[in-house]
């Protein structure tokens, strides 16, 4: 049985390596994945009230908003090349307070749910 297995690994060893990579790859993207999905769907980590160490990204997903409708409600320029960059900083840059960001972003929110359930 050692000596199979021995003539396998010398004559297939390629293979064997880059099957075990697959496999590796696989579980990590999918440990990954049903981590972010567990994350996401607590309903403690929807409509969050604004920390100042958020980024836009998580208050998108936070509010499951897209990137032209929670742009705008930061003063961020769509044609801006992306950055991480966050709400306490973006505060500061437009002299808005995180209260008032907060009233932006639930006024998007409220608005394209209006649109977009029905």
């Amino acid at each position: 049985m050692i000596a199979r297995l021995k003539l396998l690994w010398a004559h297939q060893r390629g293979v064997l390596i880059a099957f075990l990579c697959v496999i590796g790859a696989g579980a990590f993207f999918g440990a990954r994945t049903i981590s972010s999905t567990i994350y996401w769907m607590d309903p403690a980590h929807q409509d969050q009230d604004l920390a100042p160490w958020m980024t836009p990204r998580y208050i998108a997903r936070s509010y499951k908003l897209p990137p032209e409708v929670l742009g705008p409600a930061l003063f961020l320029k769509v044609d801006a090349p992306p950055r991480r960059v966050s709400l306490e900083n973006i505060a500061v840059e437009t002299g808005v307070t995180m209260e008032e960001l907060q009233r932006r972003i639930d006024e998007a929110a409220a608005l394209w749910r209006a649109e977009h359930t029905q």
